[in-house]
């Protein structure tokens, strides 16, 4: 076999696998694109964003805040900075790894800053849900009595 009859065997051989690669990629990309949808949907049924509102407006007088912050939406910041090189030549910290999460903040000044956070997201072993980085189910009513001790754990009572 020639030098260039081997160049032509390792090109074919090559574009096979780069489209193969590239339809395992597209898999990936459309079960990630499902999850994720999944996951808004949780966030949707269990009502976090409305549950931390009614909190804010019975406990709070309207005088907190809610911050939704979903991992896999660029935000404002991200968008003013170059993500392609990190502080050490390559990938920013936190891009990888923390994107299949929606954070709900509810935040307040009473004597310093105060804040419940909420995370839903997804890992290895399926669907999480924490508050104040304490696992609880993904139920309402766990998530309910969750955010009543946050709540109480915030002020110390």
């Amino acid at each position: 076999m020639t030098w260039h009859e081997t160049l032509e065997g390792l090109k074919q051989e090559l574009a096979d696998v780069r489209a193969e690669r590239e339809r395992r990629l597209e898999a990936e990309d459309t079960e990630l694109q499902s999850e994720r949808e999944g996951l808004s949907q949780t966030n949707r049924t269990l009502g976090i964003s409305e549950l931390l509102a009614e909190m804010n407006a019975t406990l709070l007088d309207g005088k907190g805040s809610i911050e939704v912050i979903v991992g896999w939406e660029p935000h404002v910041e991200e968008l003013e900075l170059d993500p392609g090189i990190g502080m050490n030549g390559d990938e920013p910290e936190g891009i990888e790894g923390e994107a299949d999460v929606i954070t709900t903040i509810l935040s307040w000044d009473e004597r310093g800053d105060l804040e419940i956070a909420v995370d839903l997201g997804l890992s290895a072993d399926g669907i999480y849900l924490q508050i104040n980085e304490i696992e609880i189910r993904p139920e309402r009513e766990a998530l309910e009595q969750g955010l009543v001790e946050a709540f109480r754990d915030e002020l110390e009572l």
